[in-house]
């Protein structure tokens, strides 16, 4: 499939593209990205992990720092916590 991310920056790009503002602060509010696991997580795995070659999905996993375990749960996981950092990072730029 196409435009499916091979990094996390990649990944990073389409979610901050495709989020709006308001889910964005909600990600950015959430106390335990748990939260979006059967929301923004299960798009995440239907679409990028789902289907993927798995080397492409391992890859992905170890660009995420998860060396050991790369299931699609532990990668959307580890997709939305980097996410929840990236938006703060860009928050605290933004403010500066």
């Amino acid at each position: 499939m196409e435009n499916k991310p091979k990094t996390k920056k990649e990944c990073f790009a389409q979610l901050d593209e495709m989020l709006s503002e308001e889910d964005k602060k909600a990600i950015l509010k959430s106390k335990d990205m748990i939260e979006f696991h059967f929301t923004l997580g299960m798009w995440i795995r239907n679409t990028w992990i789902y289907g993927n070659e798995e080397e492409q999905v391992e890859a992905l996993a170890k660009d995420l720092g998860e060396d050991i375990f790369w299931d699609a749960d532990t990668v959307s996981t580890a997709l939305l916590d980097g996410y929840k950092k990236h938006l703060r990072q860009l928050s605290k730029l933004t403010k500066k």
